[in-house]
């Protein structure tokens, strides 16, 4: 099953740098322009850059959100576990305290009038 799921990611991922390449090879793309970002006015790159750089630049921030929210998960899920297998030593405590002083069950009617004769 792993290895159905990563021939689609990679045909995935085929089909879509195949689609970026042949958009980016078209001539509108290719044509130099200026950005201006807030108050700063870049150089004249070709369109593309612009658009591939905010590609890599999402991609980056994503990676390191996904990190982060990956290391506190696995960390939250750590002190979880930890938790239960508290918990788990407890009860096992308990129920083995409460065999060890386990009563006897009430007698029965029968032999309490054995016993006052």
């Amino acid at each position: 099953m792993g290895f159905i799921k990563w021939i689609v990611l990679f045909l995935c991922a085929f089909c879509v740098a195949f689609v970026i390449i042949v958009t980016f090879s078209q001539a509108p793309f290719k044509q130099p322009v200026p950005a201006m970002i807030f108050t700063y006015q870049t150089a004249s790159i070709p369109l593309y850059w612009y658009v591939l750089g905010a590609l890599c630049l999402g991609l980056v921030i994503g990676l390191v959100v996904a990190l982060y929210y990956g290391i506190v998960l696995k960390a939250a899920l750590y002190k979880k576990k930890k938790r239960i297998r508290e918990l788990e030593d407890t009860v096992g405590l308990l129920e083995s305290a409460q065999n060890k002083n386990a009563v006897d069950p009430a007698p029965d009617a029968k032999s309490l009038s054995t016993d006052a004769v």
